[in-house]
């Protein structure tokens, strides 16, 4: 029962890395691209900060931030599946 406690501690460890690395990556790569786009003359009046803060307020409020929770869901559904497969005696 121990092992198997480690086991998912770890798999759970490993997915909360993949998200976190994912959604840095996602948050750079936004700062980024709203930096080059208030370079070019958009944002109007506003400062570049408060061009990428509010940029960053609608990466917080997107579906790419919420589809970022599929890092926890899938694996889990896989695994769920696959044991009610196994429970069930099917064979390739």
């Amino acid at each position: 029962m121990v092992l198997e406690l480690i086991r998912f501690a770890l798999v759970v460890a490993v997915l909360v890395a993949i998200h976190r690395g994912l959604d840095w990556y996602l948050r750079h790569d936004t700062v980024r691209r709203l930096e080059k786009e208030h370079a070019r003359g958009e944002g109007g009046a506003l400062t570049r900060e408060d061009y990428v803060a509010r940029g960053l307020a609608r990466y917080e409020r997107s579906w790419e931030k919420r589809l970022l929770l599929a890092v926890y869901v899938v694996p889990f559904l896989v695994m769920a599946a696959l044991l009610v497969l196994a429970q069930s005696g099917w064979r390739p």
